[in-house]
């Protein structure tokens, strides 16, 4: 390719390429992370306050922006928050739970 070494100038869209696709495909990775990140701040919200009705009042204000049921593969490519069904759903689960003796 006529390049001398990385310290080229000439390699840096080269370079440019290779970190681009490496971003590209850790993306969701990234995200998955971020996302498990935010179910537990969730939880430990819900469990602090213990409001989770209103938590599901919140979350579904974010439907103006934000679509609230995407499919698995769309959430794990695109999102790097749950899901507001998921959120809600969540929240719901936990009342019950602390519902029961």
């Amino acid at each position: 390719m006529g390049l001398q070494g990385v310290s080229d100038v000439a390699s840096l869209p080269l370079l440019v390429a290779v970190f681009s696709m490496f971003f590209f495909v850790a993306t969701p990775l990234s995200s998955t992370l971020t996302r498990t990140a935010e179910i537990e701040a969730d939880r430990f919200g819900l469990n602090l306050a213990r409001e989770r009705h209103g938590e599901a009042e919140v979350d579904l204000k974010l439907t103006g922006y934000r679509k609230p049921g995407p499919g698995p593969i769309e959430e794990f490519i695109f999102y790097d928050h749950p899901s507001t069904r998921f959120r809600i759903h969540d929240a719901m689960r936990r009342r019950e739970a602390m519902s029961t003796p």
